[in-house]
């Protein structure tokens, strides 16, 4: 069966077996009538010009057309926008005409409705949607994934089984203004290109270097003037406090490398997971040690949250440095620190927080996170363990949820999907 939705004008032109008039209510069929602000209806008529309510007539003559057709259904909507509607005249003359043949027509509609009704009808008492929990073959499951994405995979491991299983990437909305993560890519981005156009020695004036740096990656918004007029101010207070911050930082350093990419291998029985990195800045101290930093836009995990494993970007980083799998570094080198500097252009524009522990060490931390992240990851290697959906809500951040229609969230989370509580799992 071939089905066309067309409009009055194209549906009169052409032939159907069965017709369905839909919208028949007044105001959409036959639409209202506007009277020109600028010319009245002498005025019209002495131009040549049609009345307004000529379209009445045509959508007369197109309801008298399509009623030619072998079956037709009549239709309208008893309410639009929560208020009751009023009948098309259409309808109200038809029926007014018909008389007592009405009733037939009405009767003839009803064994429609009553076919929606039954589809809708719930079938036996309404039962809770279950949680999904897809258990995907051991060798469709993933052998590479970064350190920014165990977070997804502690938290939210459907997140992980849409995006590499199922191989599901989500699509930006068409024409939407940029947003918090452009923003981010742009303060980001001119950051780290400073720290590698830099990183032997800073320049006569680190305020103007990166300022003009920022130029050339805020040339991607020009398009949308109003997010620059908002974002570069803050940028330019980010420059100036980076420019103090970076001088003071490099006096005690032998050595700075950013954009560092690094990859570990974790066995899992007869496969391999690749752990990779790219680390935003990686200092060796005069003592020979190192510290990781990473830029944040955003939110900054908190020492607790990062001591819980479900915030383990650094330490897994850290996991890697001590490894010896970063580019210039030896095996069991020691981290004398892990630094997340907030960089957001408020009151302060910037800020550089260590991530301390009371009872352990950045070292102690990130041989913990590896040895955490090689038991999740051979609990996934298992064909019985599942990619539930909001493993544990009430640690989840904003950023979740371009998989949760997917995974039906609304439909089994006791508050809809609508809070971090959704769901069960702690």
């Amino acid at each position: 069966m071939r089905v066309r939705i067309l409009g009055p004008l194209e549906a009169r032109l052409a032939t159907s077996g069965r017709v369905v008039l839909g919208g028949l209510n007044e105001g959409c069929w036959p639409p209202e009538t506007r009277s020109d602000a600028w010319l009245s209806r002498p005025m019209r008529h002495e131009l040549g010009l049609d009345l307004p309510e000529r379209r009445i007539s045509l959508s007369a003559h197109d309801f008298a057309q399509m009623l030619g057709a072998r079956e037709v259904i009549l239709s309208r909507a008893a309410k639009s926008g929560g208020a009751p509607t009023v009948a098309s005249r259409f309808l109200l003359r038809l029926a007014a005409v018909a008389g007592e043949r009405w009733k037939t027509v009405c009767d003839n509609g009803e064994k429609y409705l009553a076919w929606a009704r039954t589809i809708d009808a719930p079938r036996g008492l309404p039962r809770p949607a279950k949680r999904p929990e897809p258990t995907p073959p051991v060798a469709a499951r993933p052998t590479r994934l970064s350190v920014t994405e165990i977070e997804h995979w502690l938290r939210d491991p459907y997140t992980i089984y849409a995006k590499h299983i199922l191989r599901l990437a989500p699509l930006d909305p068409v024409d939407t203004p940029p947003g918090a993560a452009d923003r981010g890519s742009v303060i980001h981005g001119a950051i780290g290109e400073f720290t590698q156009t830099f990183a032997g020695a800073l320049p006569a004036d680190p305020c103007d270097a990166l300022v003009a740096l920022g130029r050339k990656h805020f040339a991607a918004l020009a398009d949308y003037p109003e997010a620059r007029v908002f974002w570069w101010p803050r940028f330019l207070r980010i420059a100036r406090w980076f420019a103090g911050w970076e001088a003071e930082r490099r006096a005690g350093l032998t050595a700075v490398s950013a954009e560092a990419r690094g990859e570990i291998e974790i066995p899992l029985g007869g496969r391999v997971l690749r752990l990779a990195a790219r680390a935003d800045r990686i200092e060796r101290l005069a003592d020979g040690r190192y510290a990781i930093l990473d830029y944040k836009t955003g939110q900054v995990p908190t020492a607790a949250q990062v001591a819980s494993g479900l915030s383990p970007q650094l330490t897994l980083e850290g996991a890697i440095l001590r490894a010896g799998k970063f580019a210039g570094i030896p095996a069991q080198a020691s981290i004398a620190a892990l630094v997340y500097v907030a960089i957001r252009g408020g009151e302060p524009a910037g800020q550089s927080k260590d991530l301390c522990w009371e009872e352990s060490t950045p070292d102690a931390e990130a041989d913990k996170a590896l040895r955490k992240l090689t038991w999740i990851a051979a609990e996934f290697d298992r064909q019985e363990t599942p990619y539930r959906s909001r493993e544990r809500p009430m640690l989840l951040s904003r950023r979740y949820g371009d998989y949760d229609h997917l995974a039906r969230v609304k439909e089994w989370s006791p508050s809809g999907g609508a809070g971090d509580d959704a769901g069960g799992g702690g």
